[in-house]
């Protein structure tokens, strides 16, 4: 049950609405759909809010359960100029302190859609660097980002979808906690990487295949490079080294 705000009145869906209403611009919204619980609920507001928006999801190295939920949705797909694999091979492998795969998968293909305000299912309670975001996030002139859930607690979430009978992918069920990228670098050296490894190891087979590509041709030569083999770079990076 939604807790009541004593000062407004209203609920988080309630002042949810309103506040997608009140921000709406006259071209509609960029509403950014992952697949997730929160962008999920954020689905849900939006249209209850009766405002005009496109929904768009960026093509990332999902997991296939979570891209064939996706599907169910009329969303439509962003898919990047060059795909992660590639650009792992002809880049560097993404990792926690360089971690270049957002900015070019998702960021810079979503920036050639015409719409300023977008929708996004950020919320504080995820981590101090979305705390700091606000609830409203100019990035640029040209693209504002709005977070009607950014108060909303992770309870508060799956009350709303089990409360509204909301599908949700069926990876939450099986105790994925947080879905996404499956080698995504900021898992490294984690319980959940092990768990994501078990469940989808071509994923893993597909990016140690690009990393070793890359070593021959760049990383062995990289300049203050400590690993001395792609097996040693490839161990630390799992490590989150």
């Amino acid at each position: 049950m939604q807790q009541l705000n004593l000062i407004t009145g209203q609920t988080k869906e309630q002042e949810a609405i309103g506040f997608i209403q009140e921000h709406e611009p006259p071209e509609g919204y960029f509403l950014g759909f992952s697949g997730g619980k929160d962008s999920g609920v954020l689905y849900d507001l939006t249209v209850k809010a009766g405002v005009k928006f496109e929904a768009y999801y960026s093509l990332m190295p999902d997991p296939p359960e979570l891209i064939q939920f996706v599907k169910r949705f009329p969303v439509k797909i962003i898919r990047p100029e060059k795909s992660f694999w590639t650009l792992v091979e002809t880049k560097f492998p993404p990792n926690r302190n360089a971690r270049w795969c957002c900015d070019y998968i998702k960021e810079k293909p979503s920036t050639k859609i015409p719409l300023t305000y977008r929708l996004l299912g950020i919320r504080a309670e995820e981590g101090p660097s979305r705390a700091k975001r606000g609830r409203i996030n100019q990035i640029t002139r040209k693209r504002i980002n709005i977070h009607p859930l950014f108060t909303w607690l992770e309870w508060e979430v799956w009350d709303y979808i089990e409360s509204n009978g909301l599908p949700h992918c069926s990876l939450y069920d099986e105790g994925f906690n947080r879905l996404g990228c499956v080698v995504c670098p900021e898992r490294t050296n984690t319980k959940a990487q092990e768990l994501f490894k078990q469940r989808w190891p071509q994923y893993f087979r597909l990016f140690e295949k690009q990393v070793r590509k890359w070593w021959k041709a760049k990383g062995q030569y990289r300049e203050n490079e400590k690993a001395k083999s792609a097996d040693e770079f490839l161990n630390n990076w799992y490590r989150g080294k």
